[in-house]
């Protein structure tokens, strides 16, 4: 057990990944819609994710062209008690509350979308 929370910890520890987290607890999101939200480029999005998956924190699936990702089941109690824990501490952060707000601002413009916000439609309006 101490192993797989150091694990948890040590892919979580990072501020940029912490971000990713935080976005993806609204539900699934694209690598693209990530990369713009954290104004990042697609590889380091991308790189930061394949850590968190690799830790077993994140999942990815594929809808239709898409490659989606969100939070993995809580399947243990360390890594239930992690997700408790962001869902905690992560509305107290200045940067994480600004992503947030950028993630809205985002699917209001229509150029992101978050899956399983509520309904699993998208959040992003026809076009």
């Amino acid at each position: 057990m101490a192993s797989t929370l150091a694990t948890i910890l040590k892919a979580a520890g990072e501020p940029t990944r912490l971000r990713i987290l935080n976005l993806l607890r609204q539900g699934s999101i694209c690598v693209c819609d990530l990369q713009a939200v954290l104004a990042l480029p697609q590889p380091t999005v991308s790189r930061h994710l394949a850590a968190l998956r690799h830790a077993g924190l994140v999942r990815d699936f594929r809808k239709g062209t898409r490659v989606l990702y969100s939070l993995a089941p809580a399947t243990s109690a360390t890594l239930k008690a992690f997700f408790d824990f962001l869902e905690q501490v992560t509305p107290g952060q200045e940067e994480l509350k600004k992503d947030l707000e950028a993630m809205e601002r985002a699917i209001c413009e229509g150029q992101c979308m978050v899956l399983g916000r509520g309904t699993e439609k998208e959040n992003r309006p026809a076009l």
